[in-house]
């Protein structure tokens, strides 16, 4: 029951969070926005997380986890808030502008406390599958949220939708509160280790590895979450057409992340690895070259079987071979390097894709992650 609320209150952040990208993005492109300015919404969800992970997660070592989180819900609150209360007729950009901003840092805050927590009441024993549990309960807001928004800005528009998701939000905040008993405070009782300056993680080079894998598995998920959009309206897809194609990728996470516990007694955490940079690999070498809603929905689940196994064998990773006590700062590093990815990816392919259009984007990724896990299979190689 402890763990089924904290998965809960994961859930429903996640949820209105990817919503709020698909619905932000079509309700820009609805209003003749650019492929750049798509770019930059998508990257304000990451701009302020990426400066501040680190020193979030230092926050949650030193007072616990209940105001990081409480307050991470709320700011998500606000953000779905602002689209609903302010037309795009009446205020341009602005609304969805900030509202990236506040429901990017919220769900930074939330998900660094809530991983925390989990890492820290499991067994040692049992961490990889109270993160296969956490993993599944993303898939499943990942999975429903753009659906359920297809489906609502088809029916009712894009400010509708943002109105649905302030429910979502106020069920977030109200989980938080209920599960105040799991979060306990530590006013200070418990002095954290010394911070250590993110450089020298670096220099552990197991650790070192784990981290560049975050970062290419993270590069994979943001180019699916602005580019599917992109390419779905360009080839003439409805709104909730391109939620079905976004929803069988997060389905197809649910799948494998389902099925990881069984997984994980025949192939190791780096076995994986290398699956997810060649299936991804594939998978976007495929989508530009189909427009058939069916045929993309395939696609897309088999990009989500890969990068979908990614995530439990990672930071299974992240707790073996971090330093002892820093887990907080090194889930700050995790999450600062995918939140630069998220701010400087939709910049760089959004400019891209204007000019030379969404085919050479997914190709673009196709040689970056396949280079990724040659040089994966290369290092465990010769690893010594």
């Amino acid at each position: 029951m402890d763990l089924f609320r904290l998965v809960l209150i994961t859930v429903l952040s996640h949820m209105a969070f990817v919503s709020a990208r698909m619905t932000g993005s079509l309700y820009a492109l609805a209003n003749d926005a650019s492929t750049f300015t798509v770019g930059v919404i998508l990257a304000l969800f990451s701009l302020v997380p990426m400066l501040i992970s680190v020193r979030a997660g230092r926050w949650v070592d030193a007072v616990g986890a209940f105001r990081p989180t409480l307050t991470g819900t709320l700011l998500i609150l606000v953000g779905t808030l602002l689209p609903w209360l302010f037309s795009y007729e009446a205020a341009d950009l602005a609304p969805l502008l900030v509202a990236a901003t506040l429901i990017g840092t919220g769900l930074t805050l939330a998900m660094i406390s809530v991983q925390h927590i989990i890492g820290e009441r499991a067994d040692p024993a049992r961490r990889p599958a109270a993160f296969s549990w956490f993993a599944l309960g993303v898939s499943v807001s990942g999975f429903t949220g753009p659906i359920l928004s297809g489906f609502l800005i088809d029916a009712f528009g894009h400010r509708a939708t943002f109105g649905a998701l302030v429910v979502v939000a106020l069920l977030a905040v109200a989980m938080v509160r209920i599960s105040r008993d799991l979060m306990p405070s530590r006013h200070g009782t418990v002095i954290p280790p010394k911070p250590m300056h993110p450089v020298e993680l670096f220099r552990q080079t197991e650790l070192r590895h784990v981290l560049i894998a975050t970062a290419l598995v993270s590069m994979c998920w943001d180019l699916q979450s602005l580019v599917i959009p992109v390419h779905g309206t360009f080839i003439g897809l409805s709104a909730s057409e391109i939620g079905l194609v976004l929803g069988s990728f997060s389905l197809a996470t649910f799948v494998i992340r389902s099925a990881m516990p069984i997984l994980s007694r025949h192939f190791t955490e780096w076995q994986v690895l290398v699956y997810t940079m060649f299936s991804a690999a594939l998978a976007f070498t495929l989508f530009p070259m189909f427009s058939s809603g069916p045929l993309l929905m395939a696609i897309a689940f088999l990009l989500g079987l890969g990068l979908g196994a990614a995530h439990p064998n990672i930071m299974s990773l992240v707790h073996s071979t971090s330093p002892e006590g820093r887990i907080g700062e090194v889930l700050g590093v995790r999450l600062t390097i995918i939140h630069g990815n998220q701010v400087v990816l939709p910049l760089i392919f959004g400019a891209f894709g204007s000019v030379l259009g969404t085919a050479a984007m997914f190709w673009t990724m196709a040689v970056l992650v396949f280079s990724g896990g040659v040089g994966a299979v290369w290092w465990r190689k010769h690893k010594p």
